[in-house]
């Protein structure tokens, strides 16, 4: 952990204009300090989160919507068995594709394609119980669904407890800080006024993403190992500023 202190003495007498209205408040022998204190600790993520969505082609939007409801519902009914998972439906998309937009190959002019739909809808994952959720995970890339994200990250809650522990920390700190000043410039009490918490929270990771493409229904037929993830730390940082007056 590091410390930072910024001194400014200000005196009932100092007249700049920036600095007026403050040094008016200033009695006469007292000394302003504006003092600073970090702190920063790391801590094991706890909280598991992951995408998947499922894509699909064909001839008919009905189809393609039909496939995509049947398959969700699945997936829904079967997060039900998870109780410490929750699980979250994201965007749904069905829109037509022309595969005769011409891409700079001449060959592609000469052979009319029908027009497809694609569509698309995906889940969203959370839970501190990263067992079952990979468990559910593993259930739904059986679906034929596809990963797009599995990470790790900090939850909320323990930001919370250690950001209030770091505070606490921080704030001690500052007083210390505050005090020794006061001694060296022969003071004999030191009032903390306008403090201010600046927290940062932890980055959440990029999302991973990938797409699986099928070849002849093999991908479908081929069952998937069960994923596989291992949480990382987070470095929470705190810094507390305050205004010191000296006595």
């Amino acid at each position: 952990m590091r410390f930072f202190l910024i001194l400014c003495v200000l005196t009932a007498g100092f007249t700049a204009p920036s600095m007026a209205q403050e040094a008016s408040l200033v009695k006469s022998g007292q000394t302003v300090l504006n003092i600073s204190a970090s702190e920063r600790q790391s801590v094991q993520q706890d909280l598991l989160i992951a995408s998947v969505r499922y894509e699909i082609d064909g001839p008919d939007s009905r189809d393609i919507q039909n496939k995509i409801n049947t398959l969700m519902a699945k997936a829904v009914a079967a997060s039900k068995e998870y109780k410490d998972v929750q699980v979250t439906t994201d965007q749904y998309y069905v829109y037509p594709y022309d595969p005769n937009v011409y891409n700079g190959d001449p060959a592609q002019q000469k052979e009319k394609k029908p027009m497809i739909w694609r569509g698309s809808q995906g889940l969203n994952m959370k839970s501190k119980n990263s067992e079952d959720l990979l468990k559910l995970l593993g259930e739904f890339q059986d679906m034929g669904m596809q990963t797009s994200n599995l990470s790790y990250t900090l939850s909320p809650e323990a930001f919370e407890t250690i950001r209030d522990g770091l505070m606490e920390s921080a704030l001690t700190k500052l007083r210390e800080k505050a005090e020794r000043a006061a001694k060296a410039l022969g003071k004999k009490e030191a009032e903390l006024v306008e403090v201010n918490v600046d927290t940062a929270y932890p980055n959440y990771p990029m999302p991973m993403m990938a797409r699986a493409e099928m070849a002849g229904g093999m991908a479908m037929d081929m069952k998937v190992a069960t994923p596989t993830a291992s949480p990382g730390d987070s470095e929470i940082t705190l810094t507390v500023s305050a205004r010191a007056v000296l006595k």
